[in-house]
Order: structure tokens, then sequence, then C-alpha cells
């Protein structure tokens, strides 16, 4: 049987993260463009050997030498924003794509639209346990350290007709607990490739639980 379902965990701050990206991309060039200019300007003006007996000679290495030390003062401060802009603007307006193909879930982080990285791929035969995230089974696997959490959603309360869901999964660096924000077709398309039991004994069906 093959099986395609896709799904999107949008941001719920989206247009506010998209106008903070750019911002964030307008400061970063700028503080790039000036590092640039400035490291040119210094290497340009590294003083080198001694100055010239003469007056003229005196006056151009200092004069080198301030220019120097002036473009030190722009290079440092403007590299380190040009690193952190870049970090932070990575941070900001990130989606989630879920992407279910006969027996594998691929989840892709969205950077800003257009920029995708893939976040992990994982087999139906890897997955230990799936459910809600508002659950006793979610509160235990949580409390075992064994367990690393992977959040793949920037929200904090899931959309209207969604839930939190959680798939527990065995994999060659130890397992992982994956943190979804997804409607229920995505668990129901993944149950018909695990094994009977992977689902979790306290899990109940959204629409009995919305009552």
């Amino acid at each position: 049987m093959d099986v395609l379902y896709e799904e999107c965990a949008v941001n719920q701050n989206a247009s506010r993260g998209e106008k903070l990206y750019k911002i964030l991309n307008v400061a970063y060039y700028f503080c790039l463009i000036v590092a640039i200019v400035s490291g040119i300007s210094a290497l340009m003006n590294v003083p080198l050997g001694t100055a010239d007996s003469s007056a003229e000679g005196q006056q151009a290495y200092a004069f080198a030498q301030s220019m120097f030390f002036i473009s030190l003062l722009f290079f440092v401060p403007m590299t380190s924003s040009t690193i952190g802009l870049y970090l932070l603007k990575k941070r900001v307006n990130i989606n989630y794509d879920y992407t279910f193909v006969t027996g594998e879930l691929r989840i892709v982080k969205v950077f800003n639209v257009n920029k995708r990285k893939l976040v992990t791929k994982i087999a139906s035969e890897n997955i230990l346990q799936l459910g809600d995230v508002d659950s006793e089974s979610f509160n235990r696997l949580v409390a075992d350290p064994t367990n690393k959490q992977v959040i793949c959603t920037q929200n904090g309360t899931p959309r209207t007709g969604k839930f939190f869901l959680y798939i527990h999964v065995s994999e060659p660096v130890g397992k992982r607990l994956y943190i979804l924000e997804c409607r229920e077709e995505l668990l129901v398309n993944i149950l018909h490739f695990v094994k009977r039991g992977t689902l979790a004994s306290d899990y109940v069906m959204q629409e009995k639980k919305e009552k």
C-alpha cells in the first residue's frame, strides 16, 4: 500500500517572524559589509618596519598606524555582530514540514520559507511508541534520561484541529523522543506501518478528547 501524507506546522507568529527576519537580514548584511571594508582597510594599513627618518615618512607611518587601529576598532565588533546576527536569524521564522511516504516519516526544518534542512528520517520499524504529549505515557518517557527530546514545532500550543504527537524512536545514537504538531491523520497513516501495540494504551482519539 503506497501512502503519501504531507503536513506543515506553521509558526503561529509567522508574520512577526518574517518582519523580524527581514530586519535581522538587513542588519546582518550591513555589519558584513562594514566588517569586510574595515578588514581590507586594516590589511592595507598594517604598520610594517620602522618609520622613515624624514618628517613626511614619520607622518605617513603615524597615519598608517592610526588607520590600522581605527579599522580594527570597526572590524572586531562588526565581525562579532555578523556572526551573532547570522546565528540569530536562523532561529526566527521557522516552520516544520512532515512528509510520510509509505513507512517513512521525513521531518524538515524550514527557515524563512525557502531554506530547508532535513531534521531526520524515521523508519516505521524503528518507532517504539506513539502517543499524545498530554498523557502519562509521555511523562514517563520524558522522565527517562536516556530519551533525548527533539521538538519539531515552534508553537507552545497546538493550532485548532491539531495536537502534539510524540514519537519514541530507537536510533543508532540512542533513543529519541520527537514532538510534532500535527493532525490525527498523520498518526493514522503511521499506524498502518508500525507493529500492533505501538500506540500508547492511554491514547485518546482527539474527537473524544475535545468533548
